[in-house]
């Protein structure tokens, strides 16, 4: 049986977008979801077409305005690492900041917030795109996409069914989101230091204005701002922008 929050549509060209145009009379806590997305969207306007077996899903949330809610990309991580670790045990899922989530070393899933904000509070969007048994050959984004090969939840064990996935994800972000919106944001940022994928990695950070820069990981910052320690030695922070491991 469908819950009542979970919209299935047989195919979208993008979750996110289909949401984002129906955000005004979509509840708190409803998810979109599809198994074939033809269009979808990563950071910075990046184009994401899913292979068959990638979960593609939009959470959507209204939230009251909080200095914390540009971080939910990283609570939104944090829902999918624990949503994963409930299904397969013996996963260790990480964190790659600022949007993903990675299993030994390997992108696992991808984090999409998008939405707008108001005196009313902040309505929002969170894609999600998680591998769990991907057919590459079939078309869409493959492992050719990626620096390094991406890992599905298959290769970790009984590939979990998407719609537990799913309300496992939602479980956990609904949960989060309350949280952040309380207050409670050094609790979030806890948990998310200890799942930091970069701290200590040599890195290559571009910021938003497209200056590179090289250095090692040194952690995330009280804000969930992503801390750089330069090769001039000076430590940096980026609030924005992209990172590669190297």
């Amino acid at each position: 049986m469908t819950p009542p929050w979970l919209i299935e549509l047989p195919t979208c060209a993008s979750t996110n977008s289909w949401a984002q145009t129906r955000l005004a009379s979509l509840e708190h806590g409803s998810c979109v979801y599809t198994r074939r997305q033809s269009a979808g969207r990563g950071q910075y306007g990046r184009s994401w077409c899913s292979a068959p077996g990638v979960l593609t899903c939009s959470f959507v949330l209204h939230l009251r305005p909080s200095p914390h809610t540009p971080r939910l990309a990283l609570v939104a991580g944090l829902a999918v690492a624990h949503a994963v670790e409930d299904l397969l045990p013996d996963a260790r899922v990480m964190l790659k900041w600022p949007n993903d989530c990675h299993c030994l070393g390997r992108k696992l899933a991808g984090i999409l917030c998008e939405g707008r904000s108001g005196r009313d509070g902040h309505h929002l969007c969170v894609g999600i795109g998680c591998n769990v048994d991907p057919d590459w050959d079939a078309g869409g984004v493959g492992p050719d996409d990626f620096a390094t090969a991406p890992i599905a939840l298959a290769e970790l064990g009984c590939a979990p069914d998407p719609l537990a996935l799913i309300a496992a994800m939602r479980r956990y972000l609904l949960e989060g989101a309350g949280l952040l919106a309380a207050g409670a944001w050094p609790q979030l940022l806890a948990q998310i230091r200890a799942r930091d994928a970069l701290d200590g990695r040599a890195l290559l950070v571009v910021d938003a204005t497209g200056a590179e820069r090289h250095g090692t990981g040194a952690g995330i910052a009280d804000d969930g701002a992503l801390l750089l320690c330069a090769s001039d030695g000076g430590l940096h922070r980026l609030d924005s922008g992209s990172v590669r491991p190297l």
